[in-house]
């Protein structure tokens, strides 16, 4: 190897004597020849740097600038030299990879440098002119890709359990974020303004929908009309009927609890029939096995009153006792006369609509009294509305319309979801949730309230107004930063006020955060030129720059 580099040396000793400054005309002794650009050069020297680029473009600006500096240092040690120069073969090596190391490190060194000048001035500027875009992409920004996709499909699927009843973004998404960033938004006045006219328009969709299975007076009125039309003829016959009973009826008669139905139902029975309303009953005698329908159907019912009185005071024992012998009284009813069971049949078909709106109406006026919202409607809440709605339908024993039973179940399913606005706690005062506690609102950049950021966050806000043109900048570069802030901050906040009150705002974010899972791919021919075009590049301009010096 030494003998190579002699030999070299000698060589290039030789040329340099050769080349020493001499008088010709029209040129002074010892001036150099002007030194141009050596195009060709330029090119050989970009063509030398594929034997380098199969060490890729290296991660992170540190990989970045240190596997520069290794490409350009090697890529400059394979240029050829000059004799041109008063350097031993060995000195202009390490000369050639010295500058080909800086200049491979500077180059990503500069690029991400006017890469984050860009972004900060872009970034300052985005609040400006794309403010609802700036807020959509900065709340989806801190979702995973796939929370964003589940999100998304939450928002486009959510069902609608009251007409007219519209969910906030948060309540229908199923993501703690988006939750957590409504309970910070409820200290923008914008929003909070929003958010109680929007539980004004859900409160009374939920009173229009319990209206709607309460009805009138005048329509229970008529359903119980319908009713008695349709059963009480059924009933006059089947009460006239009569029969003769074995000796089981009249060993369950000896029983006190059946003797004592069987004197509520005469009771009951005579007062009915005194008025019209009904048959006088008949009971056996010792000389007469005779029963009419008017007697069982009353000892039933009298049965079930009591049943429904053990039970009430917790006496299970005696209300099994009771049904027992209902049960029974019922068996012979419809052995014997069974035209009662077909009016029982016709009056339980028509209680249904009856039942419907007796519990409708029972329920609007058990929260009727409640406390009015700011609409000057009383406010329907969760908890009192389920006690209602259990202890409304306890008295419906034919039960109610099916459609009806779904709409009441519908109100509570939209309270409850509602509740999700509610379902994140913190401690101490709400008001200590704040926007920029999130990270993503232009915290530094317009300040923790958008009443103006610190002098350096108002200087790039100003630059970069200035720098794309915006009217504000006329406002003044550092003077005018708290005003920008503000009304830059009114827009985000009214922004955010949208996409958190609309849910079909926020889909286009959440779609595209969604699809960063796939776009985290590098394009292979962009990835392709990071890797070399960068380093040929490098080469390129670091022997010129040597070619220069020597």
């Amino acid at each position: 190897m030494q003998q190579t580099i002699d030999t070299q040396n000698a060589a290039y000793d030789a040329q340099r004597a050769a080349q020493q400054p001499q008088t010709l005309t029209g040129v002074v002794t010892g001036q150099k020849p002007a030194l141009g650009t050596d195009w060709g050069r330029l090119a050989g020297n970009a063509i030398g740097t594929l034997p380098v680029m199969a060490m890729g473009g290296g991660e992170g600006l540190l990989g970045r600038a240190g596997m520069g500096a290794l490409q350009g240092a090697t890529s400059a040690a394979l240029m050829p030299t000059t004799g041109n120069s008063d350097q031993s073969f060995a000195q202009q090596k390490a000369q050639q990879a010295g500058i080909g190391g800086l200049m491979g490190a500077a180059i990503p060194l500069a690029m991400d440098g006017a890469r984050a000048v860009g972004n900060g001035l872009w970034n300052a500027a985005r609040p400006i002119f794309q403010p609802e875009r700036y807020v959509g992409q900065g709340i989806t920004g801190l979702m995973e890709p796939a929370d964003a996709a589940m999100a998304a499909a939450n928002i486009r699927n959510a069902p609608q359990f009251v007409p007219g009843s519209m969910p906030t973004t948060a309540q229908i998404a199923g993501n703690p974020m988006l939750v957590q960033t409504e309970k910070a938004a409820a200290n923008i006045p914008a929003f909070k303004t929003a958010a109680t006219e929007r539980a004004i328009e859900n409160n009374n969709a939920r009173w229009q929908a319990l209206m709607g299975v309460a009805g009138t007076e005048a329509d229970l009125n008529a359903a119980q009309a319908t009713r008695d039309a349709a059963a009480s003829p059924l009933y006059q016959q089947a009460h006239q009927a009569t029969a003769n009973v074995g000796p089981a009826f009249m060993r369950y008669a000896q029983i006190p609890e059946m003797q004592q139905a069987m004197e509520v139902a005469q009771r009951n029975a005579a007062l009915d029939s005194a008025v019209g309303r009904g048959v006088a009953p008949v009971w056996p005698t010792p000389t007469s096995n005779a029963i009419n329908g008017s007697a069982l159907d009353y000892t039933s019912r009298a049965l079930s009153d009591m049943i429904g009185d053990a039970q009430r005071s917790g006496a299970n024992s005696r209300a099994a006792s009771l049904t027992a012998l209902k049960n029974s009284v019922d068996g012979w009813t419809q052995r014997y006369i069974p035209g009662v069971q077909a009016a029982k049949a016709a009056y339980a078909q028509g209680s249904v609509p009856v039942n419907t709106m007796e519990v409708g109406q029972q329920i609007a006026n058990g929260l009727g009294t409640r406390a009015m919202n700011a609409g000057g409607v009383p406010e329907i809440q969760l908890m009192p509305y389920r006690s209602a709605l259990t202890g409304a339908m306890k008295n419906a024993p034919y039960g109610i319309d099916a459609n009806a039973l779904n709409t009441l179940q519908g109100i509570g399913q939209d309270l409850q979801r509602a509740t999700v606005s509610n379902s994140i706690k913190s401690p101490g005062s709400d008001t200590a949730y704040n926007l920029a506690a999130q990270g993503w609102l232009a915290r530094q950049l317009y300040g923790p309230t958008f009443g103006g950021a610190g002098n350096i966050g108002k200087a790039v806000g100003a630059l970069g107004a200035t720098a794309l043109g915006h009217p504000m900048a006329g406002l003044g570069i550092l003077g005018a930063g708290n005003r920008i802030g503000q009304m830059v901050g009114g827009r985000l906040q009214d922004r955010l006020t949208g996409l958190l009150m609309d849910p079909n705002a926020i889909l286009p974010y959440l779609d595209a955060r969604a699809a960063a899972a796939a776009q985290a791919v590098p394009n292979p021919l962009m990835q392709w030129l990071l890797n070399y075009g960068r380093p040929a590049i490098g080469n390129a301009l670091s022997g010129g720059l040597v070619n220069t010096h020597q």
